[in-house]
């Protein structure tokens, strides 16, 4: 095989290895991961527990509003900011009976880089993260209700951690997107490097 073709070979290689990104490792508490669902409005994934899914993987974004942007951190003492970059989406959502409070973990395969837990900023990424999933856009209240004193996120490292709650008796859901960024296997560093040592020779020869 000619250097041309072993160098293309590597780069396709690599390209392939970075594709395989983050994702949810572990749940615990009332938290089930599934994969992604065919809708999140209300109802359809109705229950006494939450549930997470991984969403797109690799998006870019430019300027998106998040509402907690540094890790460690908590809603109780949020610092919004902007995430720009490309990073892997992933949900979690809480469609419960009227007046309950549910806690749980989600543990990513990555650290948490930002999280969206308002109204807005959810309906801003919906149509970048999703994979297919249907999502309740402009759907007032979907985001956590942090307004009544009940709810809570915590990111730390990869882990976050919540308490979730349903308002009674209004009939409500509640969502969070949460924001990671792949670091590349072992493997994927070696192929780029055995490519760019390819590349190098070929320039010296």
């Amino acid at each position: 095989m000619n250097r041309s073709r072993t160098l293309s070979l590597c780069l396709a290689l690599a390209a392939a290895a970075t594709s395989a990104n983050a994702s949810i490792v572990a749940t615990s508490g009332l938290c089930t991961q599934i994969t992604a669902p065919p809708s999140a409005v209300m109802g359809p994934l109705n229950a006494t527990n939450a549930w997470a899914w991984d969403e797109q993987q690799g998006i870019t974004l430019a300027l998106m509003p998040v509402d907690l942007s540094t890790n460690p951190s908590n809603s109780n003492a949020a610092v919004p900011g902007f995430l720009t970059g490309t990073f892997d989406s992933h949900m979690v959502h809480f469609d419960g009976p009227p007046g309950i409070v549910i806690f749980g973990t989600v543990t990513f395969q990555d650290p948490i880089v930002a999280v969206q837990y308002s109204d807005l900023n959810l309906d801003l990424s919906d149509a970048i993260a999703t994979t297919g999933t249907i999502y309740p856009t402009t759907m007032p209240f979907r985001g956590f209700n942090n307004w009544t004193g009940a709810d809570f996120v915590d990111i730390n490292g990869n882990v976050l951690t919540f308490q979730l709650s349903t308002v009674s008796p209004i009939a409500d859901i509640e969502q969070i997107r949460v924001f990671t960024r792949a670091i590349p296997a072992p493997g994927t560093v070696a192929l780029l490097s055995l490519a760019g040592l390819i590349a190098a020779r070929r320039r010296r020869a």
